[in-house]
């Protein structure tokens, strides 16, 4: 396959392009949210992708042409700012472009070029902006969808198309521009709305249909065909006075709820870990949420950390001090290393640390090992940890007994397949923490390697929910705190 080249898309790029195609999902623009679901982080729309995608096929064929038939399956999402390399390949007649993010494949596209006929109206007349005050996503389930139908108008906005993607909005009809843009205002803002990702897009295009009703040119009609509670997918038909096909798409999970403090409180005793003065890091989310929380109900003085999760980490401070002491906030980031004056005074009385901070985790589809990857993950997991562990002796906790909380992975054991990088950088942590606790002899470490628990990254999977993962953290909190007691 030969490249094209390659672009990337910026936050302002996706907001340009959510004006522009109505789809204002907040997966896409919004990184208080988008650190919510599954990802951990904003992504670009994929069919904003796909377009950069044509938009250098066009720059290069050069030529006013008409899509015939577009078919798209979008295997990986694609983060903004990431590098994305597009590659070209013709067989019998049909172009077919595959997308590239640091190895991995994100896209497969095939289409069908032919060049434009005369007469045609390229033009956008007809097609108005979209209504920037309907920025807000329905919020259904799979069960919701059973005869689920509906219509939009399309939109167009030539300005911006013409920003976002000069040669595609210079060589290709409007018209078909504006179906492929109203593609994805179904899919992020209609069904499956809020919680969706985008797997597929086919469409075919052909001559108007004389039989249409009036005014039904500027619309976009769509009808699910089928929902599979199984795997939380749908798969819509779309038809418009031009085009007609389908589109597959699947419900992510909503973001993890983790237990409450009233329901903890009822697991562990007022008084269990009182002697404690802990500092999570990373615990407005996910594991460091529920270990805040174990620990307060169990009569801890707790200071917790955020890097990005502000918000949460306010939340989780609010709801434990309903009930119990509210915990110190602080914000650290772990790539960054730089203690405030709050965190720093906390070390004068701090007798364990639990060690949350994490990137986002994935699967890699590549055979090839990825450096940058590993390396991120030891940003995270050893050098991260290492710079903290360094300020904490400086500032005195070094002078008492020390218990440090680093949890794990049961990968480890079991070499799950797509995850080389991970792993490896795990098992450096675990080394690091051997080595630590031989050269500081009042620290003790705990590094268990934990199951998958429930948490926004692995929402996904059936198996777990917050009572498993209560389980499991109690009890390796009580581990912790019988290891410093001895």
């Amino acid at each position: 396959m030969n490249s094209l080249g390659n672009f990337s898309i910026t936050p302002s790029e996706s907001r340009d392009f959510a004006r522009a195609s109505g789809d204002f999902n907040p997966l896409h623009l919004d990184a208080v949210a988008a650190r919510r679901t599954r990802f951990g982080h904003t992504l670009i729309h994929g069919v904003c992708g796909t377009l950069k995608a044509l938009d250098l096929l066009l720059k290069k064929r050069a030529t006013d042409s008409e899509l015939a038939s577009i078919k798209v399956k979008y295997n990986k999402p694609a983060s903004q700012d990431e590098t994305l390399e597009v590659f070209e390949q013709m067989v019998d007649g049909i172009t077919r472009l595959e997308v590239f993010a640091e190895g991995s494949r994100c896209q497969i596209i095939e289409l069908e070029l032919v060049d434009r006929s005369p007469g045609v109206d390229a033009t956008g007349a007809g097609l108005n902006a979209c209504d920037e005050n309907a920025q807000e996503p329905v919020e259904i389930g799979i069960d919701d969808c059973a005869d689920l139908s509906g219509v939009l108008e399309l939109c167009w906005d030539d300005a911006l198309m013409a920003s976002l993607f000069p040669a595609a909005n210079r060589h290709l009809p409007a018209q078909q521009l504006a179906t492929l843009l109203g593609s994805t205002r179904i899919v992020g803002m209609q069904c499956p709305g809020l919680h969706s990702v985008f797997a597929r897009l086919e469409l075919t295009f052909h001559a108007a249909d004389p039989g249409a009703p009036s005014g039904h040119g500027p619309e976009l009609y769509y009808r699910v065909r089928s929902a599979d509670p199984r795997i939380d997918r749908v798969e819509l038909d779309l038809r418009q006075a031009h085009a007609t096909g389908t589109v597959e798409a699947f419900f992510r999970p909503p973001p993890v709820q983790q237990a409450s403090v009233a329901q903890i409180a009822t697991l562990v005793a007022d008084e269990e870990f009182a002697r404690q003065h802990a500092l999570v890091i990373g615990g407005s989310r996910g594991l460091g949420e529920v270990i805040c929380k174990v620990l307060a109900a169990g009569g801890a003085t707790v200071m917790l950390t955020y890097a990005a999760g502000k918000e949460d980490a306010a939340r989780v401070a609010r709801e434990i001090g309903l009930s119990r002491t509210t915990p110190a906030v602080s914000h650290y980031n772990v790539l960054v290393g730089s203690a405030d004056s709050a965190l720093t005074d906390f070390c004068a009385t701090l007798t364990h640390v639990y060690y949350l901070a994490s990137p986002t985790i994935a699967r890699s589809d590549s055979k090839q090992w990825d450096r940058q990857l590993f390396k991120r993950y030891c940003d995270f997991y050893v050098d991260g940890l290492a710079t903290l562990l360094e300020q904490l002796i400086a500032h005195g906790a070094g002078d008492r007994d020390l218990q440090v909380f680093i949890p794990s992975s049961v990968f480890l054991e079991q070499g799950i397949k797509g995850f080389d990088e991970y792993i490896a950088a795990k098992a450096a942590a675990e080394a690091f923490a051997g080595c630590f606790e031989k050269n500081h002899r009042n620290c003790s470490v705990l590094a268990p390697r934990l199951p998958r628990l429930y948490t926004d990254q692995t929402s996904s999977i059936k198996n777990t929910d917050e009572q498993e993962t209560l389980r499991v953290i109690i009890d390796q909190l009580r581990r912790c705190n019988a290891a410093g007691a001895t």
